[in-house]
């Protein structure tokens, strides 16, 4: 509910073993058709993010019954059974629920944006939320009966996903946003299509194929950095001891700088032609004559020596993923938003549905980094444009055509580098894959102009990336969340990320 559901969208990577191809489904949210580039010009500066205006039209819905009339093999209604069961019954607040509640407390309790009597989402928290007795968040591990929402899961179970898009739950959903100060209308639902990509394709050493996502995914910059660091040629020797580790590191971090300069200039292809970025991006050739370029002996500050536009990347935020093996040898990645903790703040009063803030995910004309670099206008606000996500759902094959790994992350901009260092650290380094999940992680996106690292990076390390001139900063909060499936030796190994309470499960 906090991180992701109907009023969001998906980038969803499915692999056929049979057929040992590999389709990706674009699912992800689409800009209203009374949107603009200049559309928050007069606006207050959190218009983008906060509120009615900060919602793009959902795609997830549309997205779920697109995979079940392609893939499905149960009837629609018997995969709402269990969800609609603990709607009904209630279902515990966890840890990482709690958290986003503690994030948006100010809109809970003291924005006067969102605090003013009758406000949706203040009554939709409070109700569900808030202990009446303490005026406090209920405790982790209470009781939570979203009953509006039951309802919704229902009628979409009964009557399919075109209920939301040109039936009553739409209605409903497009009057409760108008109320709200929102622009998006019944034929922005009616035209919402989602759409089958060719996935990004990468050859790896040793046999291995990378299937990914293309734009608005961040799949090209996965394959980008994994090129580069498949050339470096790691084994388990490049992280033996502190000295190994330094090195390592720090080519990992100019790799990203270099992944981020290109990375914004991105946006939605069927927009603007990406087809020279995308090419140079997932070519072995570029990534090796960018890897000639990395000196093992310093760093640099200026972005423009990493070939960084003038223009800042895109910003996204939080997000849920879900891996996923079957026993046919089939997989599944599948990364899902409604882009920061309960997105909008926008609830749909009469169906319990949590709306996204992925316009917030466009560049703003008017709206500078925090370093004051202007967006790239490849990612500038277009009526049905898809904004640009760090999201990498992704499935790693042997040559024999069986999955290696299904892996994929929550975390918005560091989403592309986590999944990269895990990655890196499975195939190459030999770690298993709960080391290379719960390990600590670096990450560098190029602004702000420092690496970021997890606690659990040793003292020794990171002293030796500052006398090779890196800006350094540990960052606190939750980092992103890798969740991982590899099949090697007829036997699965799964890891869920500690970072948020994710969990594994198998079935016989």
């Amino acid at each position: 509910m906090q991180s992701l559901g109907f009023g969001g969208g998906f980038m969803m990577t499915i692999y056929q073993r049979s057929t040992r191809r590999a389709f990706v489904l674009n699912a992800r949210d689409r800009a209203p058709l009374a949107a603009n580039s200049t559309m928050y010009n007069d606006k207050p500066v959190n218009a983008s993010f906060r509120g009615a205006l900060a919602v793009s039209v959902p795609g997830e819905l549309a997205g779920y019954w697109e995979a079940h009339q392609r893939f499905g093999k149960l009837p629609w209604a018997d995969l709402f059974k269990p969800s609609i069961e603990l709607c009904e019954k209630g279902y515990t607040l966890t840890l990482a629920q709690y958290d986003g509640l503690v994030y948006n407390k100010i809109s809970i309790y003291n924005d006067p944006t969102l605090r003013h009597e009758g406000n949706i989402f203040r009554i939709f928290c409070r109700e569900l939320f808030v202990d009446p007795a303490t005026n406090e968040f209920r405790k982790v591990g209470s009781v939570i009966k979203p009953r509006a929402f039951c309802e919704t899961l229902r009628i979409i179970a009964e009557k399919n996903a075109t209920e939301f898009y040109n039936g009553t739950i739409g209605r409903f959903l497009v009057d409760d946003l108008r109320e709200q100060g929102g622009i998006i209308t019944m034929k922005d639902l009616n035209e919402y299509r989602v759409l089958w990509d060719q996935p990004i394709q990468t050859n790896l050493s040793g046999g291995i194929k990378l299937f990914t996502t293309g734009l608005p995914g961040s799949g090209a910059v996965l394959s980008f950095i994994l090129n580069v660091l498949d050339d470096y040629g790691f084994t388990p020797a490049s992280m033996v001891d502190f000295n190994a580790t330094i090195l390592t590191y720090h080519r990992m971090i100019e790799t990203f700088k270099y992944a981020y300069a290109l990375r914004t200039d991105l946006g939605d292809g069927a927009f603007v032609d990406m087809t020279e970025i995308t090419r140079n991006l997932t070519s072995g050739s570029f990534a090796r004559a960018i890897r000639k370029r990395i000196s093992d002996e310093k760093t640099w500050q200026d972005p423009r020596h990493y070939g960084s536009s003038i223009y800042a990347g895109a910003e996204d935020h939080g997000t849920a993923h879900v891996s996923v093996l079957g026993q046919n040898g089939d997989a599944v990645s599948v990364t899902s938003t409604i882009n920061y903790y309960f997105g909008s703040g926008i609830v749909s009063r009469r169906t319990g549905i949590v709306l996204n803030n992925a316009m917030d995910d466009f560049g703003i004309p008017s709206k500078m980094s925090y370093f004051g670099i202007p967006p790239s206008p490849n990612n500038y606000i277009a009526p049905k444009k898809q904004p640009l996500s760090s999201m990498v759902p992704s499935v790693l094959v042997d040559r024999y055509g069986d999955v290696k790994m299904v892996v994929g992350a929550a975390g918005g901009t560091r989403i592309t580098t986590a999944v990269s260092q895990v990655t890196a650290k499975i195939l190459w380094m030999k770690q298993t894959v709960k080391e290379a999940v719960d390990s600590a992680r670096i990450h560098h996106q190029l602004y702000p102009p420092k690496i970021t690292y997890e606690y659990g990076v040793p003292k020794q390390v990171i002293d030796g990336l500052k006398r090779l001139g890196h800006a350094t900063k540990r960052y606190k909060e939750r980092g992103s969340v890798v969740c991982v499936i590899m099949y090697e030796n007829s036997t699965i190994f799964a890891n869920a990320d500690y970072r948020k309470g994710g969990d594994v499960y198998g079935v016989d």
